[in-house]
């Protein structure tokens, strides 16, 4: 993992708090996503700050190539440089928009990747208002699931200084509960992106294309969700085995050098009542060396993953519940 202890850049705070988007964005962004589904896409998001602090979001062009997994796309040099070009293009056409962040397709808290939060830190050190705009693919019944997040000033902070242990963590008071700040967004004419949803929904010449629009009736979701959990929770447990096992050695460390302590404070009590000099209390720290410990980074975010996979997950339990209870309240009602 590559850590930006050598950072020169400093965290500053974000002057804007809230984000419009325009509903052509929005339109053209689930448009995208959801053609190339299950590929994962991500892509550049333009636009100004407004006169009232806000971000105004009105262009979205998607990288021409899926990502291999979240984020993947987002420091590449081939991202950069298609980034760069329609910003070049744009301003040949006289448009006054510059770069404000990325958007991001995924599978509910598969998003939490170290490439995509590399990127995210170092495109907030370069611009605080930075932001990525997470879609969430699966969304719970026709709703559209999008959310803004930046990474938190705990985070950030904690990354610049680049020590992960335990102390660390509780010194910036950063958790996994608290990695990612999310923004009030507001979109623009949304009765537009509504009409879209429900016309490509209903629309029986076009089921085919736009069924991913309404995942709840894909059956592979529930299915695809409890896989993401599986295979976060395995990447969990690999790193909390060896946090357990740095444990168990630190206590076996300080179990030796308690005992060294105790039989040193001993030695200097007989040597005391004999007028012989008394020997170094310290000398154990040149005796005995503890297990440095492992880094809590990945930990924390696949801690955070398997949360939002938990959550997303209990709410798809929690409706085929509420089906399920309908269903039997309506057959008992018919007998």
């Amino acid at each position: 993992m590559n850590m930006a202890t050598k950072q020169v850049k400093s965290y500053q705070a974000p002057t804007t708090t809230s984000i419009d988007v325009e509903s052509s964005v929005v339109l053209s962004l689930i448009r995208h996503t959801s053609e190339h589904y299950p590929s994962l896409y991500s892509g550049a998001l333009l636009g100004f700050e407004s006169d009232s602090g806000a971000l105004d979001i009105t262009h979205a062009f998607a990288y021409p190539y899926p990502d291999q997994y979240e984020g993947g796309s987002l420091r590449s040099r081939s991202g950069a440089k298609y980034q760069q070009d329609i910003l070049d293009s744009l301003k040949k056409l006289g448009y006054g928009i510059g770069f404000q962040g990325w958007f991001q397709s995924t599978v509910s808290g598969n998003f939490v990747t170290t490439q995509l939060v590399d990127a995210l830190v170092q495109q907030q050190l370069t611009n605080k208002n930075s932001f990525i705009l997470i879609h969430n693919m699966a969304s719970i019944g026709k709703e559209l699931d999008l959310k803004a997040i930046r990474l938190s000033e705990s985070f950030v902070r904690t990354y610049l200084d680049g020590k992960w242990k335990s102390k660390d963590l509780e010194n910036h008071k950063l958790s996994f509960l608290n990695i990612f700040d999310e923004i009030p967004i507001r979109i623009r004419n949304q009765h537009l992106v509504n009409l879209y949803l429900a016309s490509s929904t209903n629309d029986t010449k076009s089921e085919n294309e736009f069924d991913i629009l309404n995942l709840s009736s894909n059956q592979n979701v529930t299915a695809q969700l409890l896989e993401s959990l599986y295979g976060q929770v395995d990447a969990y447990n690999y790193d909390q085995t060896n946090y357990n096992y740095y444990q168990r050695q630190h206590q076996k460390e300080q179990s030796k050098i308690m005992q060294w302590k105790q039989q040193r404070k001993l030695d200097n009590l007989e040597r005391a009542k004999i007028g012989e000099k008394e020997l170094d209390t310290e000398e154990w720290q040149s005796l005995f060396k503890l297990p440095t410990e492992p880094s809590r980074y990945n930990n924390m975010l696949h801690s955070h993953a398997i949360d939002v996979l938990a959550d997303d997950i209990l709410k798809r339990c929690d409706e085929d519940l509420t089906k399920s209870f309908a269903i039997e309240r309506k057959l008992t009602t018919d007998k």
